[in-house]
């Protein structure tokens, strides 16, 4: 599960290069729900007489790239009237190029960036090195019609130098816990993170796959080395916020240097001492996590709602009762029922400043169409009546649509082809009816008592600078409570040290700032 940006994952990458300086997932829900129209605002240009041709640089999220060829992609450019030259790169090294890419300046004319406050990108922005597309917006009709706080998530010093590429805001926040499993043993659904912690514990001790065997475990989680990875909706529920800052008396406050952090990290370290959570949290990756708890071996893991029925339908290949079940909530020390939401974005589309004005708008054009309805039912399910059908109003995918690895590319092209859908975490292909509509009210049920990041969006220069630093830091502490290399006292000592120290100060301070200036 990703976290949100906060304080210091504000800067969690390299710093803007002199070379900088000199440039100038999951499907939607069924049939029947409302979508953007067509975008013909007076801001767009002239449509011309052929396909507007346009590179673009995306996330490959599918295990391979989608070919030019492909029926389902043919039929998106002949509805958005496009020619695309598509670079896909894979999600476990499209960081890694897009710092290179963006070093270089060589750049698509859209160009997915991951994360709008990257200091890469925060300094290329204010460069001037992307297009400004905040005037135009009002000229596009999905574009406007996304919700503001979309767009405000994405801005940078109060203007968008990009499209979003939009998610809930709601869905992303979570933990899931093997229903059955629950059942099996006679408990309830867990409510506070005592029930919580007696779950994982029966899970680990108490046999749920009855095969006589002590080879369950209860918890399962990875870790990044600047933060708590698949396992921060521990200290997310502790803290009451989903970020590294919460508001106290509207001041932005470090949640380290609150005691519900320090009781965060108590109950890790008891799960990890009772071997409840996985012994080697700390080296594995978020793969290796899911595999373990899709191959029915763990009990729990924090994740998105989305791939419920991904985890659920592995897991019924082992067990036929298997059942992923995300919770809705859980009650933090201060008796509030916590959910985190999400910015409502992830990632958007940046247009580089080298790019002519009438280009640029038709380049914005071309995201407008790409939020209409039917070519993001094309991204998502593929072509009617070939790779789905509608039965009941709810899209079903045909054996054709296995042959045809229709999963896979919608993986791909919804990095491209999206709008906004409050229920969009809700549907994952295949899932039956009943499941959706349990995953709707989860939905409906955490809307109004979901808490967002205050520090989301919120520059600070210094974090820019020092941030990743100090973000290693506290995580390297963390693991060291966690795992009893240090006492708990240590981290008493670590957080006096926090609050004295001069650039975690200033990081605080600028925030702080921000927060009143926005």
């Amino acid at each position: 599960m990703p976290n949100k940006t906060t304080m210091l994952s504000i800067a969690t990458v390299l710093l803007f290069s002199t070379t900088l300086a000199a440039c100038s997932s999951k499907e939607s829900p069924p049939a029947g729900n409302t979508g953007s129209g067509t975008g013909t605002g007076a801001g767009t240009a002239a449509a011309p007489a052929g396909p507007v041709e346009i590179s673009i640089f995306a996330n490959q999220q599918g295990a391979q790239a989608i070919d030019p060829s492909n029926p389902v992609l043919q039929e998106i450019m002949k509805l958005t009237n496009s020619k695309l030259n598509i670079n896909w790169v894979p999600f476990n090294t499209i960081n890694e190029k897009t710092k290179v890419m963006l070093a270089s300046g060589d750049l698509s004319e859209l160009t997915y960036i991951g994360n709008p406050y990257d200091a890469q990108v925060v300094q290329m922005s204010l460069a001037g090195a992307f297009w400004d597309v905040t005037p135009y917006i009002k000229d596009y009709k999905n574009l406007s019609s996304m919700p503001q706080i979309i767009w405000d998530n994405a801005k940078v010093k109060g203007k968008n130098y990009g499209v979003p590429r939009p998610r809930p805001l709601d869905g992303s926040w979570g933990v899931q816990l093997r229903k059955d499993w629950l059942d099996k043993l006679g408990l309830k659904v867990p409510e506070t993170m005592d029930d919580v912690f007696n779950v994982v514990k029966a899970f680990t001790t108490g046999d749920p796959d009855g095969n006589g065997k002590a080879d369950t475990i209860g918890l399962v989680g990875d870790v990044t080395q600047e933060s708590m990875g698949s396992l921060t909706w521990i200290e997310n529920v502790f803290n009451g916020t989903p970020g590294s800052y919460k508001t106290v008396n509207g001041q932005l406050v470090p949640v380290i240097f609150e005691p519900t952090e320090r009781q965060a990290l108590e109950w890790l370290k008891k799960a990890y001492d009772e071997k409840v959570l996985v012994q080697d949290f700390a080296v594995l990756k978020s793969t290796q996590s899911r595999e373990q708890y899709m191959g029915n071996k763990a009990g729990m893991l924090g994740s998105a709602l989305n791939p419920q029925w991904l985890f659920t339908d592995a897991m019924r290949k082992i067990d036929p009762k298997a059942d992923s079940y995300p919770l809705t909530y859980l009650i933090g020390p201060d008796g509030k029922k916590f959910a985190g939401k999400d910015s409502g974005l992830l990632g958007m589309y940046v247009i580089p400043k080298t790019v002519p004005e009438a280009k640029m708008k038709q380049l914005l054009g071309f995201m407008d169409k790409a939020m209409n309805e039917d070519v993001v039912d094309l991204a998502n399910y593929g072509l009617k009546d070939k790779h789905y059908t509608i039965v009941d109003g709810f899209k079903v995918p045909t054996e054709q649509a296995k042959t045809d690895n229709i999963p896979d590319v919608s993986n791909n092209l919804l990095q491209i082809f999206n709008r906004y859908d409050k229920y969009l975490r809700a549907f994952y292909s295949g899932i039956p009816k009943d499941y959706y509509e349990r995953n709707k009210k989860l939905i409906d049920d955490r809307t109004d008592l979901s808490v967002a990041d205050p520090a989301y969006g919120l520059i600070s220069n210094t974090a820019l600078t020092a941030g990743p630093d100090l973000n290693k830091k506290i995580q390297d502490m963390k693991i060291k409570i966690i795992m009893g290399k240090e006492p708990l006292a240590a981290w008493d000592d670590f957080v006096a040290k926090m609050k004295s120290d001069a650039n975690f100060t200033k990081i605080t301070q600028e925030l702080n700032e921000a927060l009143k200036s926005k």
